[in-house]
């Protein structure tokens, strides 16, 4: 197991490929400055902003991934107002729950009939207070 978010199993097995790409987390904090005569302006910490993490996953049913399956979980978490751990390995992302942002997917192959055979997932989280 590589990892869980939700419903959804990263994982690499001989039946199953299923992992995250170009994983991005961002940490940031907010100062406000206030303006002075004649001095610089005082720098003031106004406290930390939700963390955000974005990566990508390939959906391709020649490793045995279901695309249309998975991008309706991916749509049904999206639009869900649920938020889930985000675990990589055995430890947890960040002190709190993520939800989904973001959800975008790439058709990269398509079959006869319309049927998803490959697809590119990019996926935005935000940190759930």
């Amino acid at each position: 197991m590589i990892g869980v978010l939700g419903d959804i199993l990263f994982r690499v097995s001989d039946s199953r490929v299923l992992t995250i790409r170009n994983m991005k987390q961002e940490i940031s904090a907010s100062w406000e400055t206030m303006d002075r005569i004649g001095l610089k302006p005082l720098t003031e910490y106004s406290g930390p902003n939700l963390q955000t993490i974005s990566f990508e996953v390939t959906l391709d049913a020649s490793l045995g991934v279901k695309p249309r399956m998975m991008l309706q979980t991916l749509e049904r978490m999206a639009e869900g107002s649920e938020a889930y751990d985000l675990v990589l390995g055995r430890r947890l992302i960040g002190k709190n729950k993520w939800v989904i942002t973001k959800c975008s997917a790439a058709y990269d192959v398509i079959l006869r009939g319309g049927e998803i055979y490959k697809a590119t997932v990019s996926l935005n989280l935000q940190e759930y207070v």
